[in-house]
This record gives C-alpha cells, structure tokens and sequence, in this order.
C-alpha cells in the first residue's frame, strides 16, 4: 500500500512515517465502469485517490441532465473539498472504466488533509484544478465544435508544458462532448480529423500529441 501511496499526487511530498500511517487507514476497492464510488449529497463521503481506471464527476440538473464536472485519472484524488469545508459531496462520483481507489473515512481524511506536506500538495491540485475550470468555461465560449474540442484535449495535457509531444488521458467521448457542447459523433469525427492530419495519435487508450502548435491554434479559434 504504502508503494502506491507514493504515486499519488497527493502523497508526493509526504514522509514516509506520514505514508506508512496513511497505508493503515486505506482501504483498497475495485469498481467496474458505470459503478457510482460517491453520491451527489453524501455527507459521509470519503477521500477518493485512484490508483487506476478513471472517474468521473457530475451534478444533476433539475430537469435530470448531467453536468459535468471534472475527469479524475490515474494518480489524482477527488471529495477533499467536501471534507475540508465538512458539507454534503457537492458531485455524483462514477467509473468511467475499470478503476482501483484507495478510500480514506471523513475522520481520518480530515487530520491527512491537515498534515503540512498533505496541504501543500492540496494546494497545487486545487491549483490546477481551478486553471481547468476556468479554461473548461472558455471553451464552451467558443464558436466552432473542433476548437472546443481541441481546447479540451489542450486543457487535458497537465503539467507538459516542457514536452511538446506528451501522452495524456482523455475521458470518453461522452465526456468530452459534455465539456465541448457537441455531440459525441461530433467528437469522434474530430479525432479521427485531428489524427489523419498527424496533430494526434491513438496509443491504447491515451493519445499521443504529436503536433502540439496546431492543437493550440485550434483551441484558440
């Protein structure tokens, strides 16, 4: 557990003394996709890190759409907001695919969030998450489908500012039609446009970005 806990983002400044007590409060779960991990309300929910797979996050509107959130991958975490401000879980938690997470409990997550090394880790990822949402609201202030798309897979390639050909993660094509305002054939015909024109490239199921500068002038349509 605690070789794991070592790839999460949210341990990577952590002592080890911090980690090996961490490891005896974890508990290690498997959920296959479409299965909920938390419920939009909850005022139990726990601290969620994913070890592998993928979630998603989403509200229910009040005619009952979906409204996407955010994308959780592999090494990120998810519901710390809730327990540092002790309130309901704002966002239903689902897999997106086969996914492993550790679980932390409310008590024992708010005294790790409380850890220095813990908050300053906190801090970056609520960092990155808030420069997310506001570039989420950019693009759905764009105009042509392939520049919103285009400005999701851009808003998607974390911390790769020095790699101009990084491998990311997308969420499905659901999800990015959800983020981008179009529908999922739309996003589809995008990628495979995007891919024949060698700007990305399919590898399993993450992406190679091969021609960094024409996704960025696209996005900025």
């Amino acid at each position: 557990m605690a070789l794991l806990l070592k790839e999460q983002a949210l341990f990577a400044l952590a002592s080890d003394d911090v980690i090996k007590r961490a490891s005896e409060a974890a508990r290690i779960l498997e959920f296959a996709a479409g299965d909920y991990i938390c419920f939009q309300g909850d005022t139990l929910s726990p601290l969620v890190l994913v070890i592998s797979g993928q979630l998603r996050t989403f509200i229910l509107s009040e005619d009952g759409r979906e409204v996407p959130v955010r994308v959780i991958n592999s090494g990120q975490s998810g519901g710390e907001a809730s327990i540092l401000q002790d309130s309901s879980l704002q966002a239903n938690m689902v897999a997106v695919r086969k996914s492993t997470v550790v679980l932390f409990s409310r008590p024992y997550a708010r005294q790790l969030l409380n850890e220095p090394d813990i908050a300053r880790a906190l801090n970056n990822a609520m960092a990155t998450l808030l420069i997310h949402l506001v570039k989420r609201h950019a693009v759905q202030g764009l105009s042509r489908a392939d520049a919103r798309i285009s400005a999701v897979i851009e808003s998607a390639i974390e911390d790769s500012e020095i790699d101009e050909s990084p491998l990311i993660e997308l969420p499905d094509q659901s999800a990015i039609a959800a983020m981008a305002k179009v529908s999922r054939e739309t996003v589809s015909r995008v990628l495979k446009s995007l891919e024949h024109r060698g700007t990305i490239a399919k590898e399993g199921r993450r992406i190679r970005i091969l021609d960094r500068n024409t996704l960025r002038t696209l996005a900025a349509r």
